[in-house]
């Protein structure tokens, strides 16, 4: 039976059950939306009721994906973007042009799946999302994609037809993204990872392939926006196994163990020194295990067992104590609210009575940590509830404090 694991939105978090159940904690749909004012009912874990035991969850910045046993795909979006008119991540959610992001249940996600040469209907073995996309994998090797595609993020062409409110191209239908070649070659592709503005696809052959903004070369040296699948080339002698995306960086892990950094750098994000290096490998005290990017902050999990972060710590999300900040001669001294960032890796203390982390998780600012035993630790932002405790603040008209450290929370109640 899988061990029950917590994975971190944007404002908010998941908490998958060993049998399947899903629960939420934060301000993300479920019969809330932007409309409506916090309440403290947000800041704890409420089911979320979904007509299958799931399979895997994913949960991006302002939607979630999940699928079920049966093999239907479900989304819900977290009631941010109520103008409606495709506006956001509405297209995202896959349930076409007059959907709409009021808070709504899961519903399910109608895919255009085919046969294989076998006879047999596809299946999904993979699914990701960034802010205003998302993808999905087949087990034929085919990439699914619907949502935002103004900066390539979609990997395909979008029709004419498809634009939203402010004529920004979008399609909320999944339809079937450009395979990726190698010499000419068509790639099997067996694991997604995503970026706020990007999709990612690894091949059989541990290739790395990038579509969408690039203009951090968080795709790596190329053009500013990609629009379909193209080869990350700085990483063509390693065997990529695994890759995540925040605001504007991207980590990627070897199948080796070696974690490598793209994008931007300023808050330490990259954790390394010299961030106008296109690709540049962290340099850790230990093989990785994972790796787990937030909008600004980058989590890793050793195989030694330790956590370590780096990154922007301003509301610590880092879980560590931030380094001295670093100024240029023209920053505003009011930039000194806050902590400053986590340059280098650290060590995140964690409760002795914390068990082996066998998952880590980051969100927009706020990290979540899985142990083998089933316990949570979260840590960072919690302005809408997202580490599911401190809704008497809210009763108390007061905001609610952030998490500098790890703190264990309940996620089944």
């Amino acid at each position: 039976m899988p061990h029950p694991t917590s994975y971190a939105g944007g404002e908010h978090t998941l908490h998958k059950t060993s049998s399947g159940q899903i629960w939420s904690a934060g301000a993300c749909g479920l019969g809330w939306c932007r409309q409506l004012p916090l309440d403290s009912s947000l800041f704890k874990f409420r089911p979320v009721h979904i007509p299958a035991h799931v399979k895997f969850v994913y949960a991006s910045y302002y939607h979630n994906l999940a699928l079920g046993e049966s093999g239907k795909l479900y989304s819900w979006g977290c009631g941010t973007f109520t103008e409606g008119n495709l506006d956001g991540v509405i297209p995202a959610l896959g349930q076409g042009r007059f959907a709409s992001d009021v808070g709504k249940s899961p519903i399910e996600v109608q895919l255009p799946l085919k046969k294989d040469m076998n006879g047999n209907m596809e299946k999904v073995v993979d699914i990701t999302g960034g802010a205003y996309h998302s993808a999905v994998l087949l087990n034929t090797g085919r990439i699914l994609t619907f949502g935002a595609g103004q900066l390539g993020q979609l990997g395909r062409k979008i029709g004419k037809d498809g634009a939203d409110a402010s004529n920004l191209p979008v399609d909320p239908e999944p339809r079937e993204a450009e395979v990726p070649l190698v010499n000419g070659m068509k790639q099997k592709i067996e694991k997604l990872g995503s970026g706020f503005y990007n999709t990612f696809a690894i091949s059989s052959e541990g290739k790395l392939f990038c579509t969408g903004e690039n203009q951090n070369k968080q795709c790596g040296a190329g053009p500013k926006n990609l629009n379909s699948m193209t080869q990350v080339k700085e990483m063509n002698n390693e065997v990529v196994q695994q890759v995540e995306g925040g605001y504007c960086h991207t980590l990627v892990k070897t199948l080796s163990g070696k974690v490598f950094s793209f994008g931007c750098g300023d808050d330490g994000q990259r954790g390394i020194k010299d961030v106008d290096q296109v690709a540049a490998q962290v340099t850790l005290p230990t093989e990785a295990k994972q790796v787990a990017a937030g909008a600004n902050h980058s989590v890793i999990l050793g195989k030694d067992g330790h956590v370590y972060a780096f990154g922007a710590n301003d509301v610590g999300q880092c879980g560590v104590q931030s380094d001295p900040r670093v100024f240029d001669d023209d920053d505003d001294d009011e930039e000194d609210d806050g902590e400053g960032p986590v340059y280098l890796p650290k060590k995140v203390d964690l409760p002795k009575d914390a068990g082996e982390i066998i998952h880590i998780s980051a969100g927009y600012a706020h990290t979540v940590l899985s142990s083998k035993s089933g316990k949570t630790f979260v840590f960072g932002q919690n302005d809408n509830g997202q580490l599911g405790f401190g809704g008497e603040s809210i009763d108390r008209g007061e905001d609610p404090d952030k998490q500098v450290r790890p703190v264990e929370v309940s996620t089944d109640s």
